[in-house]
This record gives C-alpha cells, sequence and structure tokens, in this order.
C-alpha cells in the first residue's frame, strides 16, 4: 500500500508549511481534486445559456444523446470544501471514452502542475511531483493515497447528468426536463450531485456548474468550456 507520506514530503516543497495534520489534509485534497477536473479560462462566448433558450427535447432523447458523448474536453476551476480546510485549483480534461484514452492535468491558482492523470487502455499513470503510481484500479490507488473512498467510475456519467449504477436516482426540472439533482450509493457511501447554469453546447445541454457532497466532503466544479 502507498503511503500518504510520500504525497505529503513531495507536495511540501511547493505548500506553505504547516503541521503534519495540516500537510496530510493538505494533500488529500489536492489527490481528490484529480479525478473530476478543469484550466481557469473565460466562458465560451458560443455557447447560450439553456434559460431563455431551451430545446424542447423529453428526458429520454436527452439521456441517448449525451450517452452518445465520449469524447470531450473540459476546461475549468474546482474547489474541495470540508469543516477543516477549503483549496481551489485549476483543471484541464481531456477523454475519449471509446478508445479509453484520458489525459487530465490539476495545477495550483499559481500554475504549478500538482497531478497530472494518463489513462491508456485499463491503465492509468497518476504522477505527483515526480512520483509515479500506475495501477489498474483507479478506486484502489486513491485509497491507498488517501483513505478515502472516491467515485472515479462514476464520474464520467455524472458530469453529464446520467446515472452510474441502475439504483441511482435522478430528479429532473419540470419545465426544462434537465437533471437537477442525482443521487447515488457508490462503494456504500451516499453521494448527491447537485447541477445547475445548463448551456447548449452544439447539440447537447449540458451544466457548466456542479456541486458533490459526501458526508462532510463538497466538490465544487466550475466548467468554463465544454468542447466536443
Amino acid at each position: 500500500m502507498f503511503s500518504l507520506f510520500v504525497i505529503v514530503t513531495t507536495l511540501s516543497a511547493k505548500l506553505m508549511p504547516f503541521n503534519n495534520h495540516r500537510n496530510t489534509m493538505y494533500c488529500k485534497q489536492f489527490i481528490i481534486l484529480f479525478f473530476i477536473s478543469i484550466l481557469s479560462a473565460c466562458s465560451s462566448i458560443n455557447d447560450i445559456p439553456v434559460e431563455g433558450n431551451q430545446v424542447n427535447q423529453d428526458i429520454e432523447t436527452r439521456n441517448k444523446q449525451v450517452a452518445a458523448l465520449n469524447e470531450w474536453t473540459i476546461t475549468g476551476k474546482i474547489a474541495f470544501i470540508n469543516s477543516q480546510l477549503r483549496q481551489s485549483a485549476t483543471l484541464y480534461w481531456q477523454k475519449n471514452e471509446a478508445e479509453k484514452v484520458e489525459s487530465l492535468n490539476l495545477s495550483t491558482l499559481f500554475g504549478i502542475k500538482v497531478l497530472e492523470l494518463e489513462q491508456r487502455q485499463d491503465n492509468f499513470t497518476l504522477e505527483v511531483d515526480g512520483n509515479v503510481y500506475d495501477t489498474q484500479n483507479l478506486d484502489a490507488l486513491i485509497y491507498s493515497l488517501t483513505g478515502l473512498n472516491l467515485p472515479t467510475r462514476a464520474m464520467n456519467h455524472w458530469l453529464k447528468g446520467l446515472a452510474f449504477l441502475p439504483t441511482d436516482k435522478i430528479v429532473y426540472h419540470a419545465k426544462t426536463q434537465l437533471p437537477q439533482s442525482l443521487t447515488s450509493r457508490y462503494n456504500n457511501k451516499v453521494w448527491q450531485v447537485k447541477y445547475s447554469k445548463y448551456y447548449h453546447i452544439e447539440q447537447f445541454q449540458l451544466a457548466k456548474q456542479l456541486t458533490i457532497t459526501q458526508g462532510d466532503l463538497r466538490i465544487k466544479i466550475v466548467i468554463h468550456s465544454w468542447k466536443t
């Protein structure tokens, strides 16, 4: 099992000095940020808000359409919040689900790269400040580094407002028929996703703001650009 000490020591040269407990918490936050990611930028001027420009599309039609969206690039910002600390970062996430290829970069607000994730087929490589970890089980790797169970396999679905598990429950807006919230019991933990700020991204209607909560953990994502 990988030790948190490895991550803490590699990040410590870049971060302000904290005591050991705060270093561990800081490290956990950055590891959490890697799986749902995005680059600070202005919102794309070509994206049209759904509000006031609604497309008449029922739930089933919309779900089938976004389910076919398996290649995209996202840029934006993300924040990790709990009762002890709040941290934010900029991220860039590129995904091709059909070919099982993924590239994700996480950096601090000062432009310092903290994490880099690469997927090739079923193999994942996670680099943290020069330390490289290889795995075919991303959930297990994250747990070994942080002690936390995170919904890494579900994020591609949740990001698009789709259920990952058959038991996932989605609440839809009465007028727009777009997802408002999603509740899932992933790895025996109850997760909730709330969606807002829907935009027309080419033929798709996608949310640009998501809030993901589980217990004391809250992750806020602001997407500045969807590219499909």
